[in-house]
This record gives C-alpha cells, sequence and structure tokens, in this order.
C-alpha cells in the first residue's frame, strides 16, 4: 500500500513538475519535431517547447530542419519534459552542449516564440532581435507564422 502511494505521489509530480529524459537524436523530423532513443532502446518522439518553426513546405522549413539536424543529429541530450500533447509527444527544452534548442532557433530567426504557451521573456527578445536583424524567416517581407500556414491562411 505504501509502495503504491509512494508511486501515484511520484506520478503526480512528474506531471505537475516535468522531468528529464536523456536520448541520442536519431531522427529529425522537422525544425521543431525530433526522435531521441533511450538508454532502454525505447524512441521518444519530442517537439520542441515553446517555439514553432515553419512547416516542411513553408519558406525557411527545410533551413529550419536541417539547421536542428546540425546542431543535434546523433548527439545525445537532455529533454527537460513540461508535458505530452495530444498525440502523445513529449513536449520538452532539448538542452545540449549547454544550448537550448528552443533559444538557438530563436537567435537564428528559424522559429516563432510561441506565445499563446510561452511568456518567456529571453525568448520575446531573442525573436525581436531576429526580426530587427531581418534574420533568417524575418527577411521575408511577410512572414507567415506555421499556425496560420497549417489553417491554410497564406498569401
Amino acid at each position: 500500500m505504501k509502495n503504491s502511494i509512494l508511486t501515484f505521489v511520484f506520478i503526480l509530480l512528474i506531471g505537475f513538475c516535468g522531468y528529464s529524459q536523456t536520448g541520442k537524436v536519431i531522427k529529425v523530423k522537422d525544425g521543431d519535431t525530433v526522435v531521441i532513443l533511450d538508454k532502454d532502446n525505447v524512441q521518444h518522439t519530442i517537439r520542441v517547447a515553446d517555439i514553432d518553426c515553419p512547416e516542411k513546405n513553408q519558406p525557411y522549413g527545410k533551413k529550419a530542419k536541417w539547421f536542428t539536424s546540425d546542431q543535434i543529429y546523433l548527439k545525445t541530450v537532455v529533454v527537460k519534459a513540461k508535458k505530452k500533447d495530444k498525440y502523445g509527444r513529449t513536449i520538452g527544452f532539448i538542452l545540449y552542449e549547454n544550448k537550448n534548442l528552443s533559444l538557438e532557433l530563436l537567435k537564428a530567426g528559424l522559429a516563432w516564440h510561441y506565445k499563446y504557451y510561452s511568456n518567456d521573456k529571453e525568448m520575446a527578445r531573442l525573436e525581436n532581435i531576429a526580426k530587427n536583424n531581418n534574420k533568417g524567416l524575418w527577411a521575408e517581407s511577410n512572414p507567415i507564422n506555421p499556425y496560420n500556414w497549417r489553417k491554410g491562411q497564406r498569401n
């Protein structure tokens, strides 16, 4: 009985506090979605937290994927999980070489800060710097955020 209560409390804490997971990146699906392989050879799909990269068929979509590949493909990363999404993917921050992939994508101008889910001031600042410097997707005359692109609102 005591062990089952402790297990239940642990599961609750994971849900509220997030958890860390380590794995090797074995696939980059797009700029903000990767697959890692953990120490037990179990695959986990990770959606990078608090940012949204262009879709593959959208301007800068392939560049975002290449950037992510250059940064973390075949490397061991730590995922600081926030939650699971409706598709069963872990949403989390991917940490590697003292870097945070969310921040690196924003700095490179290859992602939008997902303000609907995040009020992180550093992310907003990095997005604004990229915009002001016409970096990456911000060099486009009218960049369309991926949410609108997915909904078919294209110019």
